[in-house]
């Protein structure tokens, strides 16, 4: 998964995935502070060392699950009828939802608070 890190001009930290994965920038953008990643990165050693059913977390806009070397990210906005569109047409739901390894979770969430913790 390929990703960036930036400050706006109002000096707020921003995270952008590539495309894809564009979930995980907005909910790192919105949701994910320094202690929480650190959190999230405790629970993705504690799947490691003693694998589990499956972590969730709720946040304001999206759902994390956790699980079986894998992480997925759901977007609450996702429940979208597709009957409602004209034919031919698709909903574009990639800012709505991600998956990734936890490997690949754990390198970004560890550059995010590092980023975000100006180490």
């Amino acid at each position: 998964m390929e990703f960036d890190f930036l400050r706006d001009l109002d000096g707020r930290c921003r995270a952008r995935c590539d495309m894809g994965h564009e979930a995980f920038g907005q909910w790192l953008t919105d949701e994910v502070d320094a202690a929480e990643a650190s959190r999230l990165l405790d629970a993705i050693a504690a799947l490691d060392a003693q694998p589990q059913d499956e972590v969730r977390k709720e946040y304001a806009e999206f759902t994390l699950a956790l699980g079986d070397g894998e992480a997925e990210l759901v977007g609450h906005g996702l429940a979208f009828d597709n009957g409602e569109l004209e034919e031919g047409m698709s909903y574009y739901d990639d800012a709505h939802y991600a998956g990734c390894g936890l490997d690949d979770l754990a390198r970004l969430l560890t550059q995010w608070r590092d980023f975000l913790t100006g180490r």
